[in-house]
């Protein structure tokens, strides 16, 4: 789970480095909305990023606690 986890969130960010660079090339604003869009958009996916990254955050936190709480495999 953990696995697919983080493939998720370097997916979101790759998703949210792409829509950034696809909205330069589309956007025929003037420069200055065009720098304003892009700060807003580079925001947005920042939060997204940060999001996932603390979900990832969490659960190897989870699984971290849960193999403490295993015993010990006998040798």
């Amino acid at each position: 789970m953990l696995n697919k986890l983080i493939k998720g969130a370097l997916l979101v960010s790759v998703g949210a480095a792409a829509g950034v660079i696809g909205a330069m090339w589309l956007m025929s604003d003037s420069g200055k909305e065009t720098r304003e869009n892009l700060s807003d958009l580079a925001s947005q996916a920042k939060e997204k990023i940060h999001q996932c990254c603390e979900k990832v955050k969490e659960e190897m936190e989870k699984a971290a606690k849960e193999a403490e709480a295993e015993p010990a495999p006998e040798v």
